[in-house]
Order: structure tokens, then sequence, then C-alpha cells
């Protein structure tokens, strides 16, 4: 049986993250988006995600307490953080593990770590890892 990825996408401005969720959801992941760390926390305390996606600051707050949420959970959480060229994105936890320190991701280098996420949660699927590119390359010069 093909698990389905279970992905929790949280954004301020949900219009910038729908790009990418429209891919991870052609990819056949379960998508879930949220605008606020309030319900972003609630969701990852009740529902088990396997990647959570995160803008670092949100209008009600800094995202940075997810992290600690996770640790001990199989899930992964990833932070975007804007820049002048579009973002970076920062790793936080790797299945369940705290992984803070490890080197900030573009949006290529993001792609690539995206399609080998969701292939280890899918090990019968394959992807090339131009899936995400293009789309990736859209919500990171917004």
């Amino acid at each position: 049986m093909i698990k389905t990825p279970k992905i929790l996408v949280i954004a301020g401005n949900p219009t910038g993250m729908s790009f990418l969720a429209a891919r991870l959801k052609k990819r056949r992941c379960e998508v879930h988006l949220t605008s606020s760390c309030k319900e972003a926390t609630a969701l990852v305390r009740n529902q088990r995600f396997d990647l959570v996606l995160s803008e670092f600051r949100l209008s009600d707050g800094s995202a940075y307490p997810l992290a600690a949420v996770l640790i001990g959970s199989n899930t992964t959480l990833v932070y975007s953080y804007p820049v002048e060229t579009g973002c970076l994105w920062l790793p936080a936890v790797k299945n369940g593990q705290s992984c803070w320190g490890s080197l900030a991701m573009q949006s290529s280098e993001f792609s690539a770590f995206i399609n080998e996420t969701i292939n280890e949660i899918r090990p019968c699927q394959t992807a090339s890892s131009g899936d995400l590119g293009e789309i990736l390359f859209k919500v990171a010069t917004r």
C-alpha cells in the first residue's frame, strides 16, 4: 500500500504558498493550509503530519515554537525566510530530530529536498528532482 504524505503548509498569505500546495496535491499529497501560529500549533498537537512547511514570521507571531512541539515525532519541519532574492528554506526538524544549524536551502535545493522527503514517506513512488523546481521558483520570487 502506498502511503499518502500528509503535509501542513503555514503561510500568512496563503496565495503565496498556494502554488506549492497545488504542486504537492498533484503529487498526491494530503495538504492542509493554515495562516496562523495558533491554529498551526493546535493542528500539530492534534494530528500527525509527515511534513510541515511554514513561513518563519506570521501575523500572530513567530512559528519558531513549532519546532519544540515536533521534536520526538516523525515529522519534518522547514521554515521559509524571505530574503531580497526570494526566500531561503531553513530545516528545523527532520523526522522528529532537531536539525537547527543545517545549511539553508535555496529554491532548487529545497525542490530536491521535498522530492526526497516525499519519496521517503512514499517509497514506492519516484519523482524527478525538477518536479517542484519551477513552482518553488515562483514562490521564492513573490
